[in-house]
């Protein structure tokens, strides 16, 4: 069995509870990437749509874990404006070069995951071996957890 870490950006902790799920079912490492700078209020959600819409990369905290001790990593990001988080994609940016084999999830309260997806593939520079959507309602209903069974299956 490769070695695996689940390396993911959570803002309200959908995309945490997907990361931990995945983890869990593939005895994997995790490496929760947090911002440098808080992102709280009514502001933020103008700030992240901001971000992504011009690709900026934001201070990340130092991260714990070396990608390149990994057989695969398993990036994991919230749906912002369409797109991949900005915390995610400056963890990408900085990493991606230590990546051997990826896979992708993302969660989204309405559309775009293929686009986020997308977009993280092309970042990475690799096909994902497996890719993942969860919606909210997916999560609120239990339904997840089929999905990620069947995400997990296809990386074992």
């Amino acid at each position: 069995m490769s070695k695996t870490l689940v390396a993911y950006y959570s803002w309200t902790g959908h995309t945490r509870q997907i990361a931990e799920a995945i983890a869990a079912e593939l005895g994997a490492d995790v490496e929760q990437i947090c911002e440098a700078r808080s992102r709280s209020g009514w502001i933020a959600y103008f700030r992240s749509a901001w971000e992504v819409l011009q690709n900026k990369l934001v201070p990340i905290k130092v991260i714990e874990k070396d990608p390149s001790a990994y057989d695969l990593i398993v990036l994991g990001t919230p749906v912002w404006a369409g797109r991949m988080s900005s915390p995610l994609r400056a963890y990408v940016t900085q990493e991606r070069q230590k990546f051997a084999r990826i896979a992708l999830f993302c969660t989204e309260g309405g559309a775009n995951g293929e686009k986020a997806l997308a977009q993280m593939a092309q970042l990475c520079g690799k096909q994902p071996a497996a890719t993942l959507i969860v919606m909210e309602r997916d999560i609120k209903s239990g339904a997840y957890q089929q999905k990620v069974a069947d995400f997990t299956k296809a990386l074992k």
